[in-house]
């Protein structure tokens, strides 16, 4: 396997596994028709919001250039306005508990915004953050007190993560995320919005939540929650290695059910981490791992693939290639020491596998340079 085959990018994500659903969450105003029925609760001042406005003339069955037409002129006019009237129109609608799907997606852009809402009020959720994050921190916990729809929690627990970040906060987002994900009538028919969700447990480094990762992990039934939880405790490791490796360690039951894609989150380890190291030694030298976990960990040893995608809230760093390429060479001489040790006799063949592989790495790439000013 040519050495350059480690460094490729994966090009996934949560978003990507996602299933287009039309998903209209049954609230007072939100009947198939689209005609509100929640307009007796507006007061006189409210029949003169803009976004109500636009929301009565807005027409789901249109083509997707006039409905994102709309909702940019609508985002236009709230940006024009002093911050705190377009929050005030903005509040007052979501109060109202009106609702329209757009036939538009769940997309997300490059910096966590949406180019794209399925539904009007998830429009609104978004541009609150550009408006007055402040203001749009405040409305989403507000939001987050009952369960509209997974959509409108993906981006409440978003504004929310962007203003908020002590340790409480942190155990906020990630209750609420834990509480969106095991949402019986949002997990049966998860949304663009739910899967992109899990990426709140990452922001906030939610290594307490791999239990719940894991069960998701071994359900056999659910490819798409089960790669949904993978992707998010792969990105936990990454940040993480020497608490959640020793989480799966014991885990037996996860490591039972899903034994390949286990052995490969162990080959994450960076082996030049004491704490790390003998982590992985301990996994490596336990008469219960079996011939299909060594060569899974052997074979993707050492792992360092990345999924890049559009995330709501964090972003993937590319490893740079001098630092691949110095890790390659101290590992190999831990690997050479390993394999002369006597105590890694029973797993001398995934050794010898890791030590050809990276020595088939360092070969192929170029050799370091020499610091001009020593």
């Amino acid at each position: 396997m040519k050495g350059i085959f480690k460094y490729s990018i994966v090009l996934a994500g949560i978003a990507l596994i996602a299933v287009s659903v039309a998903w209209m969450t049954k609230r007072p105003g939100n009947e198939e028709q689209g005609t509100p029925s929640r307009q007796d609760v507006l007061t006189k001042k409210d029949s003169d919001n803009p976004v109500l406005a636009v929301f009565k003339d807005f027409r789901a069955s249109k083509e997707k250039a006039g409905a994102l037409k709309s909702l940019s002129d609508l985002r236009s006019a709230l940006a024009a306005m002093p911050a705190d009237e377009a929050v005030g129109w903005i509040r007052s609608f979501l109060d109202s508990g009106m609702d329209k799907e757009t036939g538009l997606s769940f997309e997300i852009g490059s910096d966590g915004n949406l180019t794209e809402w399925p539904s009007f009020r998830t429009f609104l959720i978004d541009a609150l953050h550009t408006i007055d994050p402040a203001a749009a921190a405040e409305i989403s916990r507000n939001l987050l007190d009952s369960p509209t729809s997974a959509d409108e929690w993906a981006l409440a627990l978003r504004n929310v993560a962007k203003v908020d970040a002590d340790k409480e906060d942190r155990d906020f987002l990630r209750q609420k995320t834990e509480e969106l994900i095991r949402n019986p009538e949002w997990q049966a028919k998860p949304t663009i919005g739910y899967l992109n969700a899990f990426d709140v447990l990452v922001h906030t480094d939610a290594i307490e939540s791999a239990p719940l990762l894991s069960s998701l992990i071994q359900r056999k039934d659910r490819r798409d929650l089960a790669h949904a939880g993978f992707l998010t405790l792969d990105r936990l490791v990454q940040g993480h290695p020497a608490e959640l490796l020793q989480q799966l360690a014991a885990d037996a039951s996860l490591q039972q059910n899903r034994p390949e894609m286990t052995a490969q989150q162990f080959a994450r380890a960076d082996l030049r981490d004491p704490a790390q190291q003998e982590i992985v030694r301990k996994w490596l030298l336990d008469p219960s791992r079996t011939a299909t976990q060594l060569q899974a960990f052997a074979s993707s040893f050492p792992n360092n693939n990345k999924f890049v995608s559009h995330n709501l809230l964090t972003r993937e760093a590319t490893p740079a290639g001098a630092d691949l390429a110095a890790h390659d060479r101290e590992v190999l001489e831990i690997i050479r020491t390993w394999e002369n040790d006597p105590a890694f006799v029973g797993v001398k063949e995934p050794l010898s596998l890791m030590s050809r592989r990276l020595t088939e790495f360092t070969k192929s790439q170029p050799a370091a340079i020499p610091d001009a000013g020593k």
